[in-house]
């Protein structure tokens, strides 16, 4: 069972906290939606929290890079944060990270986009 939740951190920084499994269908869908309408309301720095995520297929993180690009497009940027296990393990030996920072928990990924 896929979930998301949005939560704004600041004018242009929003969290989207995800649980469940990030699977070709409805749940890419539902995150492309989300980014687009965020990139409407000017937010711009995005951090996916996957903190709650079980599992991610194939087309789920062609979804996250996808998603970095339309972002980066927009003068802003995407983040991932709280990966673990085999959800960590796959983007790492897909070499995910090299096109969208990985950060160990939300916090320290927003502070990132401070120090950017």
């Amino acid at each position: 069972m896929f979930e998301m939740k949005k939560e704004l951190i600041g004018p242009d920084v929003a969290v989207l906290h995800l649980s469940g499994r990030i699977a070709m269908g409805k749940p890419c869908q539902d995150i492309d939606a989300q980014v687009d309408e965020l990139i409407r309301e000017k937010v711009s720095k995005v951090v996916l929290d996957l903190t709650h995520v079980d599992r991610v297929d194939s087309t789920g993180f062609g979804t996250i890079v996808l998603n970095s690009g339309k972002l980066k497009k927009a003068g802003g940027e995407l983040r991932v944060a709280g990966a673990t296990g085999i959800v960590a393990e796959i983007a790492h030996s897909s070499q995910i990270p090299r096109i969208v920072p990985f950060h160990t928990n939300v916090e320290d990924a927003v502070a990132n986009f401070a120090a950017v």
